[in-house]
C-alpha cells in the first residue's frame, strides 16, 4: 500500500475508528522515503527506481519483538521486526488482548509514537507466535 489515505485499510477492528491506523510507508535503508517505487538519491540529485532492502518508518510504526527466554530449539522465536499501519496506542492495546493467549509474557514494553518494542519470555516457536501475532492484528 502507498502513502495514499484514500485507501481503505481493510484490518480496522469494527467499531474502531479509521484514526487508529496510518497509511504505510517504506523508506530506504539510508533513510529515504519510496513513494511509488522511486526515490530522491540526495546525492546524484536525481528520482530513481529503488531495488534495495526497505524499512518501515513514519507514518507506519516500526515494531520489534525479542525473546528473553532460554533458546532450547531452533525453531524458538528468538527476535522479529515488523511495521504496523496502527498507531503505538492501538498497537498496545492489540497487544494486550494478545497476551490473553497466555502463549508469552512481557518483561519490558516501550513505545514512543512512532515505534514499539517489546521483550518478551516464550517458547514458542516463529510460527507459533507469527500466528500468534496474526490472529491478534499485529502482523499483516
Amino acid at each position: 500500500m502507498g502513502t495514499n489515505d484514500t485507501q481503505p485499510l481493510g484490518d480496522v477492528p469494527p467499531g474502531a475508528p479509521q484514526h487508529t491506523c496510518y497509511p504505510s510507508q517504506s523508506w530506504t535503508r539510508d533513510g529515504h522515503p519510496i513513494v511509488d517505487g522511486k526515490y530522491h538519491d540526495l546525492t546524484a540529485n536525481e528520482i530513481k527506481t529503488h531495488t534495495g532492502l526497505v524499512h518501515g518508518g513514519p507514518p507506519s510504526t516500526s515494531v520489534y519483538w525479542q525473546n528473553r527466554a532460554p533458546v532450547r530449539r531452533p525453531d524458538q522465536l528468538v527476535a522479529m521486526g515488523a511495521v504496523s499501519r496502527h498507531k503505538a496506542t492501538e498497537y498496545l492495546v492489540r497487544v494486550g488482548e494478545m497476551l490473553r493467549a497466555g502463549m508469552c509474557t512481557v518483561t519490558s514494553l516501550n513505545a514512543t509514537e512512532f515505534a514499539v518494542n517489546v521483550i518478551v519470555l516464550t517458547e514458542a516457536s516463529v510460527e507459533e507466535f507469527s500466528a500468534l501475532l496474526r490472529e491478534s492484528g499485529l502482523l499483516p
